[in-house]
C-alpha cells in the first residue's frame, strides 16, 4: 500500500536529517507522497523536490509558516506553491527572521539574570545542523544553563517568553501569501493548538479559524485523538476542504518517525496540491 507524510522537519529548520536522508527512509517505508515543511524556510523543501526526480516519489512543495492570531501561535502548512516564487520567497524569509528575533528577545531578559552570556557572544555561536533543534537552544547547553536540547523549552516558559512578542502575520495574510504564489494554506495539529476540554467549543474554534481562508486541515496527527480526527474529517467532508496527514517528523530531535501514522494516499484528497 502507498502512504503519505506530508509534515516532516529537516536540518535546513529544527529536524536532524538532511532531504536526501529523509527521503532515502520515505521510500523505504513505501511512502509515496511526500513533503518536507521546515519552518519559515525553503531551502529543505527546494533539495527535496530535486531529488524526488530521480525516485517514484510524489514531492510537494511544503513550508510550516508562523502566524498569529488574537494572541496565540498557529502553524499554517502551505503546500503546492511555486518554489520559485520571488515574493513569496521573500516573505518566508521575513517570516524566518521574525522567529529568530523571538530567541534574541528572549537573551535580552535573560542578560540581567546571566551575566556569562552576551548578545555579541550568541549571535557568532554556531551549532552543527544535524544536531537538529535552533541556535538558542544549543546556545544555553553550551553556556550550562540546561543539560540538553528539551530543557531549552521551560527557558522559555521561565520567562513568559512567546512567539507573540514579535510581529508575526495573521493568518488571512499568511493564507495571502500562499495563495498568491498558487499554493494552498492548512491548518496545521489543531488538536495540539487549540486548549480546549470542550469538543464542541473546539469544533467552533477550528470553523472560526477556517473561515479565514484556510483551504483544509491537517486531520492526521500523531498527537490527535480519534474524537479530534473525526471532526476535522467531518469538518472537511461538509466544507469541502482538503485533508492531510503528516508525522511532524524531526528525526530525532523529537519522537515521531516518518511515516509513522501509515496513512494510505487514498485517504486524502490532495489532488489539488
Amino acid at each position: 500500500m502507498a502512504y503519505a507524510d506530508l509534515h516532516i522537519h529537516s536540518w535546513f529548520s529544527d529536524g536532524t536529517m538532511s532531504p536526501a536522508e529523509i527521503l532515502e527512509e520515505a521510500v523505504q517505508k513505501n511512502i509515496k507522497v511526500l513533503s518536507i515543511t521546515d519552518h519559515d524556510v525553503l531551502q529543505g523543501t527546494k533539495q527535496l523536490i530535486s531529488l524526488c526526480g530521480k525516485t517514484e516519489v510524489c514531492c510537494i512543495s511544503g513550508v510550516e509558516l508562523n502566524a498569529v492570531e488574537n494572541g496565540v501561535n498557529y502553524h499554517i502548512l502551505g503546500y503546492g506553491f511555486h518554489i520559485d516564487d520571488a515574493a513569496f520567497n521573500q516573505r518566508v524569509a521575513g517570516n524566518r527572521q521574525l522567529l529568530e528575533e523571538v530567541n534574541i528577545k528572549l537573551i535580552e531578559k535573560m542578560l540581567p539574570d546571566y551575566p556569562d552570556i552576551s548578545m555579541e557572544e550568541y549571535q557568532s555561536y554556531s551549532y552543527p545542523r544535524e544536531a537538529g533543534g535552533w541556535k538558542a537552544l544549543h546556545y544555553f547547553m553550551h553556556k550550562g544553563i540546561t543539560h540538553n536540547l528539551n530543557d531549552g523549552f521551560s527557558v522559555y516558559a521561565e520567562y513568559d517568553h512567546t512567539y507573540t512578542c514579535v510581529n508575526f502575520p495573521d493568518i488571512k495574510t499568511v493564507c495571502r501569501w500562499i495563495h498568491e504564489a498558487g499554493g494552498h494554506a492548512i491548518l496545521a495539529h489543531p488538536g495540539k493548538v487549540i486548549k480546549c476540554d470542550d469538543i464542541t467549543e473546539f469544533e467552533q474554534q477550528v470553523c472560526r479559524l477556517l473561515d479565514l481562508n484556510l483551504d483544509g486541515i491537517e486531520c492526521y496527527y500523531p498527537s490527535h485523538t480519534k474524537q479530534i480526527e473525526n471532526i476535522c474529517l467531518r469538518i472537511c467532508r461538509e466544507r469541502g476542504l482538503i485533508v492531510t496527514s503528516g508525522s511532524d517528523c524531526h528525526g530525532t530531535f523529537q519522537d515521531t518517525s516518518i511515516g509513522q501514522l501509515l496513512t494510505p494516499v487514498e485517504l486524502l484528497n490532495i489532488d489539488r496540491l
